[in-house]
């Protein structure tokens, strides 16, 4: 089994038994949402690519989100790249709106 961590550290693998660890650097800009749904939305918006989000990801999103996760992502929106904030804009904006 393979499991992937971001760090503040260096990037290095640990074996643990039969599971490899994987440590690997990031920046402190996306050290900042660690731990945090916003932080977990904006890794898997990434591991997905721009061209893979489409209306479909975003409305799956959308039903998963309850409102303390949507105050949280419009908190942390400093961090996400631009195309993801604007994705978390229209999360909040339908919070709103229901």
């Amino acid at each position: 089994m393979k499991v992937v961590y971001l760090t503040d550290g260096r990037s290095r693998t640990v074996q643990v038994g039969k599971c490899q660890i994987i440590l690997k650097h990031t920046t402190p800009r996306n050290m900042a949402t660690a731990g945090k749904i916003s932080g977990l939305v904006i890794q898997a918006l990434r591991h997905l690519s721009r061209k893979n989000v489409d209306q479909q990801v975003v409305a799956q999103l959308d039903r998963r989100l309850d409102d303390d996760a949507r105050k949280q992502l419009v908190k942390d929106i400093r961090y996400a790249p631009a195309w993801i904030a604007d994705i978390f804009r229209s999360l909040a904006d339908r919070e709103s709106a229901a």
